[in-house]
């Protein structure tokens, strides 16, 4: 049996965090982080395959500052960051490219388009 990919959820909404979860599950090992606390202790604990980053956290620190600290870390540089957000303009998807985005996605998305999304990603997942 092959193992699935690892992805991290950065997102603080519990609402979204559950579809986003149940959405990704049966393609990918799913941990998440809803506070930027969470965000680092995860990190240290495990190997991750690619992200699911939200731009506005209730927090310190945003998803630009997050995806621009792993960028900086060997293991993460080339790791794929699914961004989905609410924010649409474009200086938030030139902000997050910039920031070493992978994909932009705003919000709402549709639960296909977001599985598809990580499928492109990662062929090997799909069922």
């Amino acid at each position: 049996m092959k193992t699935k990919p690892r992805l991290l959820i950065i997102e603080d909404d519990e609402w979204i965090i559950q579809i986003f979860g149940k959405v990704l599950a049966n393609n990918f090992q799913i941990d998440i982080a809803q506070t930027i606390a969470k965000f680092y202790s995860l990190l240290e604990k495990n190997v991750y395959d690619g992200f699911l980053v939200d731009l506005s956290l209730r927090s310190e620190k945003n998803g630009l500052m997050l995806m621009e600290e792993l960028r900086q870390m060997e293991a993460y540089k080339h790791a794929p960051i699914v961004v989905v957000t609410a924010n649409a303009l474009r200086k938030d998807r030139e902000g997050a490219f910039n920031a070493g985005a992978t994909k932009f996605i705003t919000k709402p998305v549709e639960n296909s388009v977001l599985l598809r999304e990580f499928l492109e990603l990662f062929p090997e997942s799909a069922n």
